[in-house]
């Protein structure tokens, strides 16, 4: 039956080539060149006092610039002040509290400043201000994250994520199909750190692009802060919508113990008009959560963090448009609603052990719940018959992770890392494919065989389903990690690490239903199991040529469990019983760089990434189940740029640039009917050029401390699955704006999102129909919302 879509899980199955841009090239190692040769000169020179630099301005790259030099940064502050300048963000990206500019490796830190001047709370709000991540928006909570054009698809297919999600350091990723791509409020976070890059050494498995960490803000035991914030807001072809925050913070007992707790509710009203089922505005959106947590420091040395959170979202219908019913409209016979939840609890343990280091023990116990519906008559093009086919999916996962690491102090000459991890998981999917006329009569199950082309059972005895299924998976995953950095010479670092992982999953497989009778029964069950042993190595030089110079070069390798395929594998079904692993190898070098006093900053990366047995979905010759197979290679080239000004105290203006040239490196036949995708391919959601912009002026001096932020964000054109490569997203500008006055404790603020109604495409579900004709559904950027934001937030 090969009326599915991408080869996402939402499936009967279940779970030009180019060189890279010269231009690009030269400008990077232009500017390399450059900054080294104009610092080595500046400090030949020495360092002139203001007044003599004021006589005349001598070439950018010449120009020496004093910083004073900071205080050893720690892990509770994420940014450090200067008297003017951008401020410089402290991430513990690679396990140890530093300074971003110091760090080997490219990184964005977006911090609660920045949240709060953007407004955003979402995952594809937030990670679209960072250099090489693009969001492929669709469902809630099942949308795909891509860095550095490492993805086969726009929609979540079978295969582990190729980007890790972690919060406060816990591992949120599923073994198998992404249960739930967590989108966690940011409200009252700290800041979002992401690596951009493979990050298989210290971050282990699912992170092939790269990872995003969310930290939160910790419990204060010192000051008393609580806050609230309000909105409201209308969307086109939507009704009012809004949303409630709150933060407390509450010291118990002084520079010993506090509690911080935070709760959260929004409601996004759908502007999709169902025409099918008679619906406007169908696809509505809630969600509901908040998180609590416990801090104590029984000595100055000792720091105990216990947290809960909990998230849920409900979505009442796909928030698609079909094109062939024009603008936001969809066409279905059912609604197709979904939900996710996800429930944790957060135990960190941190011990100073003096000059020596510091020693922690992260573990976190989490469960996911999932459940979505999809119209089967849509997909198949069975409209016309009045069918009512349901695919319905629902599913759990749940289980445990524990780390234990020592970071060394801070040394001149010798610093290192060591550390443990543990993983155990328990995954299950329940999928069921069922048409309502099933338990009427045989003749209906007979007939409607007949419209799929598959032959009917000689007796159907009780059988009134399709296809049921129910997965079950187990997934331990142990693993030891360490790094060593050596500074030599004048400025010089070396790091080498890596990390060896030992991993298993198991799977256990039953399913029912007359899809199967082609095989000669009506029922499966399978057991397979499938393990993988590795090293995945992490090397890295810098050279600080100055105080505000950093020349880098990069070796990474990121992973991605293999698994079993969870369907049947016959005769008559030929596919594969499991597939392996799959790997990238990243190559970099990069800058980074601050000029005139920090008051502008300029970080550049260039990578060539190879991809090896990529994780591809593939059509069994039936055309009834599909599988995962080991089934191509990529070659990923690019050049991110990162640059922030401020040219006068009341303006910032921050810039994110990226360049991609993302390939298949031989051909791939999915088997589904469609054209075989090409050598030289681009792979899907990897656009040749993205961008975000950010302009930001404040007048804190002024009455009400008006405050105007402007936005924007370019995503160029890419496919939307490699078999659909005529099939595209993205090639659209987005603009936001924000203005704002402060009075005292009180905020007020009027934003505006999408200020154009672009109707931009983020993802596409493409199906093959049974009559050989093509359906994308769509999902689109959400159309012109303006809204009020109202902030009450008192610290004492």
């Amino acid at each position: 039956m090969n009326a599915t879509n991408n080869g996402s899980r939402l499936q009967v199955q279940y779970p030009h080539a180019a060189s890279m841009n010269k231009t690009a090239i030269a400008a990077c190692l232009a500017l390399m060149a450059g900054l080294v040769t104009g610092e080595a000169r500046a400090q030949d020179a020495g360092v002139q006092d203001d007044a003599a630099q004021g006589a005349a301005a001598p070439p950018l790259a010449t120009i020496p610039v004093p910083v004073a030099e900071a205080p050893q940064p720690t892990a509770d502050d994420s940014a450090s002040t200067v008297p003017d300048g951008i401020a410089e963000i402290v991430v513990t990206a690679n396990k140890r509290s530093e300074n971003i500019s110091k760090l080997a490796g490219a990184v964005t830190a977006i911090d609660s400043a920045m949240l709060k001047e953007t407004g955003s709370s979402q995952l594809g709000e937030y990670l679209s201000l960072s250099p090489g991540v693009n969001f492929d928006s669709s469902t809630p909570g099942y949308s795909v994250i891509t860095i550095r054009g490492v993805s086969s698809d726009t929609i979540n297919t079978l295969a582990q994520t190729a980007v890790g999600v972690y919060y406060d350091d816990i591992p949120l990723t599923d073994p198998a199909a992404p249960m739930v791509v967590p989108d966690i409020d940011a409200f009252d976070a700290q800041r979002i750190e992401v690596l951009r890059g493979p990050q298989g050494a210290l971050y282990g498995s699912a992170s092939l692009g790269g990872a995003v960490n969310y930290i939160p803000n910790a419990p204060d035991t010192h000051d008393f802060d609580f806050a609230l914030q309000g909105t409201g807001s209308k969307a086109v072809n939507a009704a009012i919508g809004g949303s409630a925050k709150a933060m407390i913070n509450l010291p118990l007992i002084d520079d010993t113990l506090a509690w911080r707790t935070v709760g959260h509710y929004t409601r996004t009203p759908g502007y999709i008009d169902n025409v099918g089922t008679g619906v406007d505005g169908a696809n509505n959106v809630v969600t509901r959560g908040g998180r609590s947590t416990l801090g104590w420091n029984p000595t100055d040395l000792t720091r105990v963090r216990l947290t809960g959170l909990y998230q849920k979202t409900q979505v009442d219908d796909a928030a698609y448009i079909d094109p062939r019913e024009g603008d936001l409209k969809k066409n279905t016979l059912t609604p197709e609603p979904s939900d996710n939840e996800i429930k944790l609890l957060n135990l960190r343990v941190e011990q100073e052990l003096g000059d020596a280091g510091t020693l922690s023990l992260i573990g976190g116990y989490q469960n996911k719940n999932s459940a979505l519906e999809y119209d089967g008559a849509t997909s198949l093009g069975l409209q016309a018959a009045g069918q009512k086919i349901l695919l319905q999916q629902s599913g759990n996962v749940k289980g445990y992770s524990v780390e234990l690491r020592f970071v060394s102090a801070a040394n001149e000459t010798f610093e290192y890392l060591a550390g443990l991890s543990y993983a155990n998981r328990d995954e299950r999917f329940d999928v069921g494919l069922n048409l309502a006329t099933l338990q009427q009569s045989a003749d209906a199950v007979t007939a409607f065989l007949n419209q799929l082309g598959l032959p009917a059972p000689a007796v159907i005895g009780d059988v009134t389903t399709l296809f049921d299924e129910t997965a079950k998976i187990n997934a331990p995953e142990k693993a030891a990690f360490a790094e060593m950095t050596w500074r030599f010479l004048d400025g010089f670092k070396l790091t080498a690490g890596g990390r060896y992982y030992d991993n298993q999953v198991n799977s256990d497989v039953s399913g029912r239903g007359l899809l199967l009778a082609a095989a000669g029964g009506v029922e499966f069950h399978e057991a397979r199991s499938i393990g993988a042993k590795g090293f995945n190595p992490k090397v890295s030089l810098s050279w600080e040529a100055t105080d505000h110079a950093l020349l880098y070069a990069l070796f990474s390798r990121g992973y991605r469990l293999g698994g079993p395929n969870l369907v049947p594998s016959t005769p008559i079904f030929v596919t594969k019983r499991n597939y392996g692993p799959d790997e990238v190898n990243n190559y970099e070098v990069g800058a980074k760089t601050s000029w005139f006093r920090r008051r502008l900053t300029a970080d550049i990366a260039a990578f060539w990434i190879d991809w090896k047995d990529i994780q591809l979905v593939t059509t069994e010759s039936t055309g009834t189940f599909k599988y995962l197979d080991n089934a191509g290679n990529a070659r990923i080239k690019g050049v991110e740029l990162a640059l922030a000004v401020q040219p006068f105290d009341f303006l910032t203006e921050r810039t994110s640039l990226t360049y991609l040239d993302a390939r298949l490196e031989e051909d791939y036949d999915p088997n589904n009917g469609r054209p075989p995708a090409q050598k030289g391919d681009r792979l899907p959601g990897s656009p040749e050029w993205s961008a975000s912009n950010t302009l930001t002026a404040s007048w804190p001096e002024l009455w009400g401390a008006p405050t105007l932020t402007f936005i924007h964000r370019y995503e160029g054109r890419s496919s939307t699955n490699l078999s659909f490569q005529d099939i595209k997203k993205g090639g659209y500008n987005l603009f936001d704006a924000r203005a704002g006055l402060t009075f005292g404790a009180f905020s007020l603020t009027a934003f505006g999102k999408n200020l154009t109604d672009e109707r931009g495409i983020t993802a596409a579900n493409n199906y093959a129909q049974l009559s050989g004709d093509v359906l994308s559904l769509k999902f689109i950027t959400p159309p012109r919302v303006v809204g009020l934001e109202l902030g009450y937030s008192f610290a004492n």
